[in-house]
């Protein structure tokens, strides 16, 4: 595995918004740049990427409003939250907006397991592969 380079994460963060790239890309591209997790806070769209040392916190957009989760796990709201963004019917933000109204509070991404886990408010948990691209 390469080793972290903030610089290009910078870059894929910023080249994969405005291209709008599949999320298997943006997932390969970050693992080439050192990544080996993250994690996304929902509510305030904090993502942290980690490295084996380090860590880079994406900056969080001017225009995003703080969500709030709802207290209860629907894990069919999820699926359809994750199915809609895979087919580019929401961006990112309403991607967010989606998960959050389905309880999720943060997920985390395993760039080794290639999982994203969404986690809700009590424990509960969805566990998604990521496909090959």
């Amino acid at each position: 595995m390469s080793s972290f380079d903030k610089t290009r994460i910078e870059q894929i963060v910023t080249e994969s918004k405005a291209d709008q790239w599949p999320y298997p890309k943006i997932f390969n591209a970050l693992k080439d740049a050192g990544v080996h997790s993250y994690e996304t806070d929902v509510a305030s769209h904090s993502i942290v990427y980690y490295g084996h040392t380090e860590s880079y916190t994406e900056p969080t957009p001017a225009n995003f409003a703080r969500l709030k989760p709802s207290q209860a796990f629907d894990k069919p709201a999820l699926k359809l939250a994750i199915e809609r963004n895979q087919t580019k019917q929401t961006d990112f933000a309403g991607f967010l907006d989606e998960i959050a109204r389905a309880g999720v509070n943060r997920y985390q991404v395993d760039m080794n397991a290639r999982t994203v886990t969404y986690l809700g408010r009590s424990g509960e948990e969805y566990v998604e592969k990521v496909p090959q691209f």
